[in-house]
């Protein structure tokens, strides 16, 4: 590809196809196990169910991402740079799938303050005390889910 964006062939993958194929990949999964995570009792009606909003917004979601990924072959992308820096994006991506993956096995307290603890190990904090936040967060979000809204949490 030449420097003024004229020429053929594809640009070289950075960020903005990185992410668009993670949101593409997280779109994907979420229409193929949206059946099984969204549990609807229907009576024979036809029409929108609980399913529907978010089978839209996944189609949608994925249309969006898979148009820009077309569009944007030949534009120049920001370089994907340190691997150190990208050791942590993919480090924080596959702590927070690895969390909702295990919830319904550990809870969802354990796959909260787990991720959250990830992510805040990988954003640089140290201090042992703000590592003991994302535990309190996820105790708070757990007790309050549970007890004040009545959410069947994992």
């Amino acid at each position: 590809m030449s420097t003024n964006g004229q020429g053929g062939g594809v640009a070289r993958p950075g960020f903005r196809t990185l992410t668009a194929g993670l949101l593409l990949a997280a779109a994907a999964w979420g229409l193929y196990s949206l059946d099984s995570q969204i549990q609807v009792f229907g009576f024979g009606a036809s029409g929108p169910d609980a399913r529907s909003f978010p089978r839209v917004a996944f189609w949608l979601l994925a249309a969006v991402v898979a148009l820009r990924l077309v569009l944007s072959l030949r534009a120049e992308d920001f370089p994907l740079g340190d691997p150190v820096r990208l050791g942590r994006v993919l480090t924080v991506t596959a702590s927070s799938a690895a969390a909702l993956w295990t919830m319904p096995q550990v809870g969802f307290f354990f796959g909260a303050a787990g991720a959250g603890i990830v992510v805040a190990l990988m954003l640089g904090e140290r201090r042992p005390l703000l590592l003991v936040l994302p535990l309190i967060v996820a105790a708070v979000v757990t007790y309050g889910g549970r007890h004040g809204l009545s959410i069947p949490l994992p």
